[in-house]
């Protein structure tokens, strides 16, 4: 049944926090989250990780693009998104989901098609990457300045596939977020191309499944404040379903005593492991305690 058949309030299956210690244990479990200890690839069981959006080492990662390879997990991961989606829109203005590219693209279809089987039919889109890499929503900025508004190469595709036109409240969904860069990034390149196709949207909500470090949700809340114009300034508001500080105990029975204690001692302060003479040192001692299976 459609929402616009029924007036009956929506009631979540579970709520955020069920969801998330229902879902923690089994994306580790399953590989989706990656540490030194359990990493996929030897080269970052041997370095670590570099953070996309910061460019700043980690001792894990959280990598969802392949979680097709779980479908129960993947099902129950766009469920919750779903829901959380739905509830927020029972009190927000929501009519359209962009996914950032390329994590967000399988999750965004799912969630979707989640939220039409609850009674909420979703429009949605993704972005394209743009023809340069860029690290920071002023680098964007300045780069969308310059280039084509087209995809070079490409007749019909663009740099966000989607009917724009047909949205007026669209929000950004994606996997996880350190900071809000990339985020931010995407909102710039819907607002970008919906100026370019003569149309009108407000694209200030923001959604995504893991939260690897708190202060997020302020940060959305402060870019209000943004003094560059170009960035469409505006209170974003941030919503995701495990904030992984609250759910790192929940890892302790799965994971060896000392990927725990690394992986805790990482979290709490994440600058101990910068490029400095201590940080680099902390770096070879988990590396270290990694090799050796401790």
């Amino acid at each position: 049944m459609r929402r616009e058949d029924t007036m009956a309030e929506f009631k979540p299956s579970k709520s955020k926090e069920e969801w998330a210690s229902r879902l923690i244990v089994p994306l580790y479990n399953e590989g989706y989250i990656e540490t030194l200890w359990n990493a996929r690839k030897p080269y970052h069981r041997e370095h670590g990780f570099t953070l996309k959006a910061s460019g700043k080492w980690a001792l894990w990662f959280f990598n969802m693009r392949p979680a097709g390879s779980s479908p129960e997990l993947f099902y129950d991961i766009c469920t919750s998104m779903a829901e959380m989606i739905i509830v927020h829109r029972e009190q927000k203005e929501l009519d359209m989901l962009i996914g950032v590219e390329m994590a967000g693209i399988p999750p965004v279809g799912a969630v979707s098609r989640a939220m039409y089987n609850l009674g909420y039919p979703m429009k949605f889109g993704y972005t394209r990457p743009l023809p340069k890499k860029v690290m920071s929503p002023i680098e964007c900025l300045e780069l969308l300045r310059k280039i084509d508004a087209n995809v070079t190469g490409y007749s019909n595709k663009e740099y966000v596939e989607g009917r724009l036109e047909w949205a007026t409240n669209v929000g950004i969904l994606d996997d996880m977020a350190t900071n809000l860069g990339s985020k931010i990034i995407a909102r710039l390149i819907v607002l970008w191309q919906a100026g370019l196709r003569n149309t009108s949207v407000v694209c200030n909500q923001i959604f995504y499944f893991l939260n690897r470090t708190r202060g997020n949700i302020q940060k959305g809340i402060d870019f209000v404040n943004e003094t560059e114009s170009g960035l469409y300034p505006a209170s974003l508001d941030v919503n995701y379903i495990i904030e992984m500080d609250d759910h790192l105990a929940e890892l302790k029975t799965v994971m060896k005593p000392g990927e725990f204690e690394w992986f805790t001692e990482f979290q709490k302060n994440s600058k101990q492991f910068d490029g400095s003479e201590d940080g680099l040192r902390n770096r070879r001692e988990a590396l270290a305690a990694a090799a050796r299976g401790l």
